[in-house]
């Protein structure tokens, strides 16, 4: 079997983990007896997404772009938008891959609204993906006064962090934040002996940092220290209700199973 089937069997595997979590209002939960929300929602339409372009057995149970009830769901949570930078993003990219009209204008403003007055990296880092890969208007963005120099200028505290950081470095100023071998170097040092990625070299292995970390190689160019290590631990997160947890022994969630079924495509 290669690796585009074993890819293409886990999401199948997967997908009646996410449809179980399914709700009657369109969205989904963290699990199958509590309410939808954004977030939740957002990483079972990416894990769908995903399952689709693979060819996975009852991928196409849920078409976003014509659920009524999945539509009707975000409509109603788009009409508010003061819900912060992640919470945001992931509800603007839903009501997209719904099919659903954004006045783009009133998405720009909060954008910038939120913009000046972020002093964290990640709002930073949610802030400018909404122009850039949901809207399609990086322009605004790069043409205004917004530099994110206070966050830029600071030392990133794991995988996930430096991820932002290079998103952002690449962004604004078209650059790395460090020499590219010193970067690599990092991140492949962030790799443990079971094959996953710590927060930063030496610490404990997580199905997130396994997604940011190769997903941060990836753009640079390389691979992990050990691909199929990688490959392993994240195949043994998957448990047997086909969803993943962080690690080995964790239960599974919506969100772990998006960044495990990612990192898997990212190897493939």
């Amino acid at each position: 079997m290669n690796r585009g089937e074993n890819l293409r069997d886990i999401l199948t595997a997967a997908v009646p983990f996410v449809l179980a979590r399914r709700k009657e209002t369109g969205g989904f939960g963290a699990t199958p007896r509590l309410p939808a929300t954004i977030q939740d929602t957002y990483h079972a339409l990416h894990v769908l997404d995903l399952a689709r372009r693979h060819g996975a057995a009852g991928s196409r149970e849920l078409d976003p772009a014509t659920d009524a009830q999945l539509r009707s769901y975000l409509d109603r949570c788009r009409r508010s938008l003061s819900v912060g930078a992640a919470t945001t993003f992931q509800m603007v990219w839903c009501c997209r891959a719904a099919g659903l009209g954004l006045e783009a204008d009133a998405v720009e403003s909060n954008v910038i609204a939120g913009m000046r007055t972020a002093d964290c990296l990640e709002d930073w880092y949610y802030w400018a993906r909404i122009p850039v890969e949901v809207l399609g208007r990086k322009t605004v963005i790069l043409a205004g006064e917004f530099r994110p120099a206070a966050v830029l200028d600071r030392d990133w505290r794991g995988v996930d962090e430096a991820w932002m950081h290079m998103y952002l470095q690449r962004l604004f100023r078209n650059s790395l934040p460090q020499a590219a071998p010193k970067l690599i170097a990092w991140f492949r040092a962030s790799q443990n002996g079971d094959g996953g990625f710590g927060f930063f070299p030496g610490t404990t292995s997580f199905i997130e940092n396994c997604h940011y970390g190769l997903r941060a190689l990836k753009v640079l160019g390389a691979e992990p220290a050990d691909p199929e290590k990688a490959r392993r631990f994240v195949t043994s997160c998957q448990t047997a209700s086909g969803g993943f947890g962080r690690g080995l022994r964790a239960a599974p969630f919506l969100d772990a199973t998006w960044h495990a079924v990612a990192a898997l495509d990212l190897l493939n």
